[in-house]
């Protein structure tokens, strides 16, 4: 079945890991990239070069931005003529927005969309100006999918604690909520993207070890005996796709 085109033209801000799995499911959509674009259907556009400005459309359209909305000074002057033209826009950002307390009381916090964000952090701030002018902002948990093993992660020593809890989200299930978004927009509005299933990576490590993905002997560093960290309230994302199992790694 041919997935529907969304109900406005769409535009890609950024042709990067999901970039390019919404160009994927939207052929017909116009996405771009910071160098010099030398693909079909690529445009240039660097929010630093303003001379990059105009060379995406972006009026009458529904418009996905995937990079860091920052610098705030920059997105203002974006917006202004520009982006304040488009039918919908979306913006992607990432559940680092919120900062887990560190202390004994709380190993654990649990944050939702009403969690304030940490607004010291410069994409934020842009996310947080744009969501009061109409924009969904999307907050993306760590992000796996094709290329992108958790597995892989913990094999190159990237993750130095097992104790440390992990949210994730399937690029899959990115594309599926962006798609219902730009069918049925939600202005305004700040939806977390993640799974469900925050786990410590001790338990991943576990996991993976039992399918193969990991050496029967693989060991990861541990800091501290209790798990630490946030666990990121997935019940707006659940109601939005009600009907769709998200996906473990």
């Amino acid at each position: 079945m041919t997935p529907r085109e969304p109900r406005h033209p769409l535009t890609i801000l950024g042709a990067g890991y999901v970039g390019r799995a919404l160009m994927r499911r939207f052929p017909a959509a116009i996405a771009t990239r910071r160098a010099p674009a030398a693909e079909a259907g690529l445009r240039t556009f660097d929010l630093q070069a303003r001379d990059t400005w105009d060379t995406p459309p972006v009026a009458g359209r529904a418009v996905v931005w995937t990079f860091p909305a920052a610098p705030l000074e920059r997105v203002r002057e974006f917006h202004a003529g520009r982006l304040d033209r488009a039918e919908n826009l979306i913006v992607l950002g990432s559940t680092s927005a919120y900062l887990a307390p560190e202390t004994a009381a709380t190993p654990v916090h649990t944050v939702t969309e009403e969690t304030p964000p940490d607004t010291t952090q410069p994409r934020v701030q842009g996310e947080e100006w744009l969501r009061r002018r109409g924009a969904t902002v999307l907050r993306l948990a760590g992000i796996f999918g094709p290329g992108r093993d958790p597995a892989d992660w913990l094999r190159r020593g990237l993750i130095r604690d097992g104790a440390g809890l992990v949210n994730l989200i399937h690029l899959d299930d990115i594309v599926e909520v962006v798609a219902s978004l730009l069918e049925r927009p939600r202005p305004g509005e700040c939806l977390n993207l993640a799974n469900g299933e925050p786990l410590a990576w001790r338990e991943l490590a576990a996991r993976f070890r039992r399918d193969g993905r990991l050496p029967a002997d693989f060991t990861l560093p541990e800091s501290r005996p209790d798990t630490r960290g946030k666990r990121v309230d997935n019940r707006r994302l659940r109601r939005l796709l009600p009907d769709r199992r998200l996906l473990s790694p």
